[in-house]
């Protein structure tokens, strides 16, 4: 398959949650670069939603951090794509120009369908089976998940340097305040929930700091009057409402977002990409998935959490999924059954901590997605 010993892979990614499908474009393309030494083009739609993960971004077309990075528009036709191409990756289904699939077809080039992980039964069924297409070529399932049959994840080799840091010089960065309870990150999509989960922390009763990246969690308490409407409006601004602090924090560039979980105690993260790297920062967490038609993301939430739930003591397994499923639309909880919930789940928080250490450790004993498709090109 290959032209030379380099390897030259091209990406293409359409943004649908803002932060979800780029994030882990952005981080396979450096990967694939990084470790494996390919040479590797991002093509893109949202240039902006890059941005905000690399703010230094030149315009595009250009080159950053050893990747070339040019504009696309799904659904526009091309005369021709000339480009050199062993490995063509189109991720999360969208859909390349025919000019493309006349190239792949005309190197023999590899073509990946890179899919949304997920742990259901059939994602890991499809892994790494073809496709075969009206021309006879085939186009290869790569479904990322959380056990050796799977796409694996993605994990830098320096994973360990990532979360090598000095704390203190970090918040100050970031404009925190000096820490006197326990801190939370949250970042989630917009949701009527926030406002229940708000006056849950106040009923707790217990000194609080809640850490709101993104805006849509910040915007969801105001449009539910939880909150004033002209508070936290820039990076660093508090609100204290009785034991809880709310602290609007500044977005962090891709690199640092690990620290930012890993000076946290517990988080509440949303998308693809912050989901996976929440477990491995090994914190205890909720995701809040990207919400889909007719509630179809509650199997494969309820998919990934059935993996983890036999870690738990039996009342924090229940407590976790009643809370977890609540914030993923699924039914609502009065005050008193939520109330309760979180109680069970902040006095067990160190066995929380343990399941949480545990499954991540697991994760670490497995070959990386990079790993896997370095291995499934050498035998192809």
């Amino acid at each position: 398959m290959p032209h030379s010993n380099t390897l030259c892979c091209h990406l293409f990614c359409t943004v649908i949650d803002n932060f979800g499908d780029i994030g882990v474009s952005w981080r396979l393309s450096r990967i694939l670069h990084n470790e494996l030494g390919w040479q590797v083009t991002l093509w893109l739609d949202d240039e902006t939603a890059l941005r905000t993960l690399c703010p230094d971004l030149p315009a595009l077309p250009c080159r950053y951090a050893g990747i070339g990075l040019k504009v696309w528009r799904e659904g526009e036709e091309w005369p021709q794509w000339s480009y050199r191409a062993d490995i063509v990756i189109e991720t999360f289904g969208c859909r390349l120009p025919d000019a493309v699939k006349k190239n792949i077809r005309d190197q023999n080039a590899l073509w990946l369908n890179w899919e949304y992980l997920s742990a259901e039964d059939w994602a890991v069924a499809m892994h790494g089976k073809p496709s075969p297409q009206t021309d006879g070529t085939a186009k290869y399932f790569w479904l990322m998940g959380f056990d050796e049959r799977s796409g694996g994840l993605l994990r830098e080799k320096n994973y360990a340097e990532l979360i090598d840091f000095d704390t203190d010089a970090f918040r100050k960065r970031l404009g925190l305040p000096f820490k006197n309870a326990p801190e939370w990150l949250l970042f989630g999509y917009r949701s009527p929930i926030w406002a229940d989960w708000l006056r849950m922390w106040q009923d707790a009763g217990e000194p609080i700091t809640l850490l709101l990246a993104g805006g849509q969690i910040i915007d969801s308490l105001k449009q539910a009057s939880a909150i004033p409407s002209d508070c936290l409006t820039s990076d660093g601004d508090s609100l204290q409402t009785g034991p809880v602090r709310l602290v609007r924090i500044p977005f962090v560039p891709q690199d640092e977002f690990d620290r930012l979980l890993h000076f946290s105690d517990g988080l509440i993260v949303r998308g693809e990409d912050s989901f996976v790297r929440a477990q491995l920062s090994s914190k205890p967490f909720f995701w809040h998935i990207y919400p889909q038609d007719e509630m179809a993301h509650l199997d494969k939430l309820s998919a990934f959490w059935r993996q983890i739930y036999p870690l738990f003591p039996s009342e924090l397994a229940t407590a976790h999924r009643a809370l977890s499923e609540e914030l993923n639309g699924k039914g609502r909880l009065n005050p008193h059954q939520r109330l309760q919930y979180w109680q069970t789940l902040r006095h067990g928080h160190s066995r929380w901590v343990a399941v949480a250490e545990s499954w991540r450790d697991g994760l670490f004993r497995q070959q990386t997605a990079t790993e896997k498709l370095a291995n499934f090109i050498k035998h192809r």
